[in-house]
């Protein structure tokens, strides 16, 4: 399954579709014009990874959106590797790829953009880098959540800053408990 000939986003977005719903595994190579690949790979129809350039996942659908593919192959494989720090299910990976905008992006239950992040929020994810990053913590969040990312994508931004991995998880563990905790303040009061 490859093509040689001009391409647009929305034929391999097409073909993609397609391969999903044939649940295959493998991967799937997209060159662009600027001479970058852009990498997908697939178990049993379902989007595990997603490169392009040096971003992964949902930071590297809005690079992909804006690319123009000069060619494409899909390997079938069997021994594809899901990213562990996977989020955006492969309907929403399809629906912005046919041009949502991202902050339609959603992980789990959490809709909420960074933009329209509540300020109580901010502070919690501020408060809790703190613990983990110190001092700049609050230079990294106002950086990190400039973008128009939902909640979820934010706190993986965010834990993505910290060095240590398991650091990292313990991070999002505790942003997590810390908001469904103040969310349930919040709603008994």
């Amino acid at each position: 399954m490859n093509n040689s000939q001009s391409l647009s986003l929305a034929q391999v977005v097409a073909e993609l579709q397609q391969i999903s719903q044939d649940k295959l595994s493998g991967n799937m190579t997209i060159v662009a014009e600027n001479r970058q690949m852009i990498r997908i790979g697939l178990l049993s129809g379902n989007i595990v990874t997603l490169s392009y350039k040096n971003k992964r996942g949902a930071e590297a659908l809005s690079l992909i959106q804006q690319t123009k593919p000069d060619w494409f192959q899909f390997i079938k494989s069997s021994s594809v590797t899901p990213d562990p720090d996977w989020q955006p299910s492969t309907a929403e990976i399809f629906n912005f790829l046919s041009g949502s905008s991202i902050s339609s992006l959603k992980s789990g239950s959490v809709k909420t953009t960074a933009k329209t992040l509540s300020q109580q929020t901010l502070e919690v994810l501020k408060e809790v880098l703190t613990e983990f990053m110190g001092p700049v913590a609050p230079a990294i969040c106002n950086k990190v959540l400039r973008q128009d990312l939902n909640l979820d994508m934010s706190i993986d931004l965010l834990a993505k800053e910290i060095p240590e991995w398991k650091e990292s998880l313990q991070f999002k563990e505790q942003v997590r408990k810390k908001l469904l905790t103040d969310q349930s303040l919040a709603t008994t009061a």
